[in-house]
Order: structure tokens, then sequence, then C-alpha cells
């Protein structure tokens, strides 16, 4: 794929922004957990009926009927209930509960352990022994969640043992969000793919709490504008900018640049929630960040020294 300076430099801002706007999705969750009074269940139905609604409406324009395709195949059926259900209303819910139970930086960071598992899941289907940059992201990744929720002292727990517990159930989730629609999205576009699953998980949460049940929060002026970015930002806006950049400069790259999501967490939150953020949360952040790096960029130094050895050869 030949990129010209501008489109590289396009899809890498795109693929930021996209990130950023994830990263903002949490800390308008945490605003609406702190100070107006909402919990979890309620943020992750109205954000995935909402943003459900959005994208099937967006892809009933682009796609017309082929809309409705997902649903003429057994297999695409179970699997888009699946995913919809355990995928995108399981992340969702955990990813907000982590940060109900902590803040938003916390939240977003442990949930990007969520790499390493996906590629020791790879490993352990294709029956061989994780890479040494997979074992290097690995030691870093429980070093990093060592560090972030202890800060060094094993008898000490800066965040709460139920944060930390739904923080990792999360990170698991979205490795699972990850791997469980490929078969999906070679089949039909994330357009659909997702805007199908978050109807499913936001039908399956509103069996369990109606948006109009605010469960002791009050939806004021501010926490509609919350709730508003949430939906638009947080998740379409994100959605679009994040797939565009993918379009634009693959994959690999789009989710190194992405990766300025947890750094924005950590800055909203400690600028807007006055989040005490030291030295070793700092740490902890960027030993886990860093799995993102090592992992995505093992194949391409791979790749170059295979090369490099052909070339001299």
């Amino acid at each position: 794929m030949f990129l010209t300076k501008d489109s590289f430099a396009k899809g890498a801002f795109l693929s930021s922004f996209g990130g950023i706007c994830w990263a903002l999705s949490g800390t308008f969750g945490q605003y609406l957990f702190e100070v107006g009074g909402f919990d979890a269940i309620w943020l992750t139905t109205v954000r995935l009926l909402a943003a459900g609604f959005i994208m099937l409406g967006v892809s009933l324009i682009k796609n017309g009927k082929a809309t409705f395709d997902i649903w003429k195949d057994k297999r695409d059926i179970f699997e888009i209930i699946v995913y919809g259900l355990l995928g995108m209303a399981g992340v969702q819910i955990t990813y907000f509960g982590c940060i109900q139970f902590s803040n938003a930086a916390t939240g977003t960071i442990i949930q990007y352990i969520g790499s390493v598992v996906i590629v020791l899941y790879v490993a352990l289907r294709a029956f061989r022994l994780p890479a040494r940059s997979e074992v290097a992201a690995l030691i870093l990744a429980i070093g990093g969640l060592f560090i972030l929720s202890t800060h060094g002292d094993i008898h000490t727990l800066v965040f709460s043992e139920k944060a930390l517990i739904i923080g990792l159930v999360s990170a698991c989730l979205m490795a699972f969000y990850s791997l469980q629609p490929r078969r999906m999205l070679k089949k039909f576009d994330t357009l659909r793919v997702n805007g199908w699953g978050m109807m499913l998980g936001g039908i399956l949460m509103f069996f369990i709490r109606q948006p109009w049940e605010l469960g002791g929060g009050t939806l004021d002026l501010k926490c509609v504008l919350a709730t508003v970015g949430v939906v638009l930002l947080g998740t379409i806006m994100s959605f679009f900018c994040y797939m565009e950049g993918v379009r634009i400069i693959g994959s690999d790259l789009a989710v190194l640049y992405a990766a300025v999501e947890p750094l924005t967490a950590a800055v909203v939150g400690i600028l807007w929630f006055h989040i005490p953020w030291g030295f070793m949360d700092w740490i902890g952040a960027a030993m886990i960040v860093s799995t993102v790096f090592i992992i995505s960029l093992a194949p391409r130094w791979a790749n170059k020294k295979a090369i490099t050895k052909e070339g001299v050869s």
C-alpha cells in the first residue's frame, strides 16, 4: 500500500483523534457517575441503544436493504447475537463499571491489557509457544498492572478490589470483542456488524434497566451534554475516525496512533477531576501501554530482519 505524506498524516490524525474521542467517552462517563449520580448499567443501556440506532440508520442510507443481510444465515445470526450480548454489552458494562469504581484513566489503561490476552490466545490456538515479544508484553502488562494497582507495595491496593476485577474482566472481553467478529467483518462492513452488535447489546441492557429509570441520577443540562458526548463523540465519532484511519494507513499503524487514548484519559482526568496521579501511576500506565507498541511493531522488526538477511545472502 503506497502512502503519500499527506495521506499518511491524515490517517495518523484520524486514528489519534479516534483514540482521543474514546478517552473522552470514559471521562464523560466518570462525570456522570461522580457528579450526576448515574451508574454503569444506565449509561451502557443508553450508549448502546443510541449508538446502535444511529449506526444502523447510517447503514440504511449507505447499504439500503443489505443492512438486514446479516439475518439471512443461521451462522451469522448466532455470531451477531453472541457478539452483541457478550461482546458489545459485556465490554461496555465492565469498562464503565471499572471507571465507576475507580476513574476513567485507570479503567482505560487496564482495558489495554486486552491486547496481550489476544496474542496469547492466538498463540495457544495455534499450538505454539508465545514469541519473545509476546512474553515481554505479558511481563510488562503484569508488572504494569501491579505497579498501577499497588504502587509497588503488595500490602496496599490503590483502588478498590472490585475495580481491579471488573477491569480485568473488561480486558478479557475486549479481547473477545476484537477476535470474535472477524469472520463477519470479512462478509459485512463494520457499520453493519457494530451497528447490529450495539443494538442487540442495548436491547439486552434495556431489559435490565430502561433508559428512563435514572437510578438516582439527576439528568440536568450538563449530564445531558455528557451523555450526548459519550454517544456521539465517544462512540460514533471515535468509530468513524478510527476505522477511516485503519482504511488509510492499516490496522497495525492505526492502533499505535490510537494508543494516545490512555494518555488523554489520564491528562483529562487529572485536569478535570484532580485525580491524584503520581509517578508510580505513570510508570504502570507506560508499561501497560508499551505492550501495544511491542505487539504491533514486533512483526515489522521481524520482517525487516528477514529482508535484510535475504539481501545479504
